[in-house]
């Protein structure tokens, strides 16, 4: 499912195209799913969880809420890179899938605004309106559909610190935030070279 929608979009997207890709028969996929929209769904669900995992296994090494923080951004957006179909799933392809699709996005944008808010320091808890999480979610998704939808999944995981700092500004203030950031920068240079290198290669042949 994830490889057809990436290919052709969810409304060009049919049964058939599913099954010849993961050769399967016509009543093995009807054992398992109603339609297309259930098969979409259930390939959303398990993306979620899977990067949901992946980020809880980040963070539990973690010493601080700070690095915590950042190492979910990091998983986040290397299963991104790493996975551009189901990104493009996921992402991109969501929003044409129809309203429960569209719930379930919601629904994983109040775990991931949950998962940042848990992340926050004691003393990151200025009088800011609640809204300001909401609005920092919705500009981080934002940013991320815009890379996925002009297939640059590949260079996510270059955006860790920027995010980072984006999250943190209107909490901890400027200074601090990039400080932040500039640590998070450096951490991330060493694998920058690597990542850069094999960026095409995913783009074009990372399939799941």
């Amino acid at each position: 499912m994830a490889h057809v929608v990436a290919e052709d979009g969810y409304r060009a997207a049919s049964v058939s195209k599913v099954v010849a890709g993961a050769g399967v028969s016509r009543n093995s996929f009807y054992e398992h799913f109603a339609n297309k929209e259930e098969c979409f769904l259930a390939a959303y669900d398990a993306t979620v969880e899977r990067v949901m995992a992946r980020v809880r296994t980040a963070t539990l090494p973690t010493s601080s809420r700070r690095a915590a923080l950042e190492a979910g951004f990091a998983a986040f957006l290397g299963f991104a890179a790493a996975e551009p179909d189901l990104a493009w799933l996921c992402v991109v392809e969501v929003l044409a899938a129809g309203p429960r699709a569209l719930a379930r996005r919601d629904e994983a944008m109040r775990r991931f605004a949950l998962f940042l808010e848990e992340s926050r320091s004691d003393d990151d808890r200025p009088a800011v309106p609640h809204v300001m999480t909401e609005v920092v979610v919705g500009g981080i998704y934002e940013v991320i559909y815009a890379r996925i939808l002009n297939r640059q999944a590949a260079t996510l995981p270059e955006l860790v610190p920027d995010v980072l700092y984006v999250w943190l500004v209107p909490f901890i203030g400027v200074t601090r935030a990039a400080a932040a950031r500039a640590a998070a920068a450096r951490r991330i240079a060493p694998a920058a070279g690597p990542l850069l290198a094999v960026a095409p290669d995913l783009g074009r042949t990372g399939r799941t």
